[in-house]
This record gives structure tokens, C-alpha cells and sequence, in this order.
């Protein structure tokens, strides 16, 4: 295995009530997020992870009482490697009672496929042995044609298309509580996901970040870096940054 199996517990955070923040590990990992259901004990994790990882979200999880057998559901936000190894072996760990998985377009249909050139593109330079998993056909339920999920009696969430960093992308967003989970669409500080991928778009994702510029956040949950109470002057910060590179 290139990249060596790290047990580096995953700092956590409850954000709001039931919603968990897990910080990437090293290694090509990325955020991750938790919301208990407050009524069944029943966990929803946001992004899977690198799969190196996991030992480390399950020990992060320990420290807020979070059983990792209560995973019954998870929400990709797009395709890239970062964000989805950890499915597998997620999925081998729930053999009796399988999670169910939900990602949008693209990254429904690649995880449905099993196509490691397509969760691998050549360019990248990587392959499944270096994260010690195996990919396999999954069973995904499609978000295309679905516009709001409930995840439980505290939390609803819109489903935004969002592409420009993949063609997968997707954000989620809470309009009750002014949570949005845009994936790698967009970060704190000014910064924004990159469109040099296969998939890639510099004027899509402009776009992209414009949409959500326009809703009301209070919580940005973003798929790498830190998270921010003050959302909206994130993301006002990032589409400024981007649109000034769009120039040259």
C-alpha cells in the first residue's frame, strides 16, 4: 500500500444540535459530517473519506458517542477519490444491513459502474491499491430527479447542482438553518475548488459559486479547510477571488 493506514483520530466538532464536523486527515482525505437522528439514533455521514481514514472518523465519532454501526445512510457530494473511497470499505463493514448511498448524475452513475478509470483517470497517477480498497459495482440511489431530502426531524436539505469543479458536484442546503454542504465548490478564506479536473470549469464554477452567493447561509460546511459561522461573507469572498482570476 503506498499510503499507510492511519489510526489519527479525526478532530470533531457538534456544529449544531446533532450536526457533527470531522476535520480531513492527511493523505488526500477530506471533511466529513455527521447528523444523528435524534429519535432513532440513526447517523447520516456527509462524504466518505479517503478510506484510509475511517479507523480515524470512527475514533473521532467516539468522543460525542457516535456508534459508527448507526451509519445507515450516506450523501457523496461528488466523484472524486477524496470523497468516496471510504464507501468500500464502509460497505463491507454493513454487509448485514447495507447503507444506503446517494450521490447526483455522474457520481452515481461511475459508482454504480465500478469503473476504476473513471474513480482513477489516468492523470492522477494513483490507483485503488494505494488506499488498500477494492472497487466494486454500488448500489446508488440518483439525486437528479430529487430536490429535498429530510434527514431527520431537525434537518431538511435543498439539492443544488453545482458543477465547474466536477461534473458530479453537488451542494446541499438547509434553508431552515442556513446550512449549506457544497462539497469542494467552495472554501473558506477565498478560496474555491479546482477546475483543472477531468469535468473541470472555470466558467461553470463561477457560475456555480454565484448560485449559492445568493442564498442565505449562516454555516459553510465545505469539503476541505476549516468551517465558518459567517457563510455568506465566505462565499462573497470566494466568488470575488474567482471572478478576479477570470480576467487574465
Amino acid at each position: 500500500m503506498f499510503f499507510s493506514s492511519t489510526d489519527s483520530e479525526k478532530k470533531g466538532k457538534e456544529v449544531k444540535s446533532n450536526l457533527y464536523y470531522f476535520a480531513e486527515n492527511q493523505m488526500l482525505d477530506c471533511n466529513q459530517y455527521i447528523i444523528k437522528d435524534p429519535n432513532t439514533g440513526d447517523l447520516a455521514l456527509f462524504d466518505a473519506g479517503n478510506g484510509i481514514s475511517l479507523k480515524g472518523l470512527f475514533k473521532g465519532m467516539e468522543k460525542f458517542n457516535l456508534n459508527p454501526s448507526n451509519i445507515t445512510k450516506v450523501f457523496l457530494t461528488h466523484e472524486h477519490v477524496d470523497h468516496v473511497l471510504g464507501l468500500y470499505p464502509l460497505m463491507k463493514l454493513s454487509k448485514s444491513n447495507p447503507i444506503e448511498i446517494f450521490a447526483y448524475g455522474e457520481t452515481a452513475e461511475i459508482l454504480t459502474g465500478g469503473d476504476e478509470s473513471r474513480i482513477f483517470p489516468g492523470n492522477f497517477g494513483m490507483n485503488p491499491k494505494m488506499f488498500g480498497v477494492e472497487i466494486i459495482p454500488l448500489e446508488v440511489t440518483d439525486l437528479i430527479n430529487i430536490k429535498e431530502i429530510k434527514i431527520s426531524s431537525e434537518y431538511k436539505f435543498q439539492i443544488y447542482y453545482t458543477p465547474g469543479h466536477s461534473l458530479g458536484s453537488i451542494s446541499y442546503y438547509d434553508s431552515d438553518k442556513k446550512i449549506l454542504i457544497p462539497g469542494d465548490l467552495v472554501f473558506t478564506g477565498g478560496s474555491f475548488g479546482r477546475y483543472d479536473f477531468p469535468g473541470g470549469s472555470l466558467n461553470t464554477l463561477i457560475n456555480s459559486i454565484k448560485y449559492v452567493n445568493n442564498l442565505d447561509v449562516e454555516y459553510l460546511l465545505p469539503g476541505h479547510m476549516g468551517i465558518s459561522d459567517k457563510g455568506n461573507q465566505q462565499i462573497a469572498f470566494s466568488y470575488k477571488m474567482i471572478q478576479s482570476i477570470s480576467f487574465f
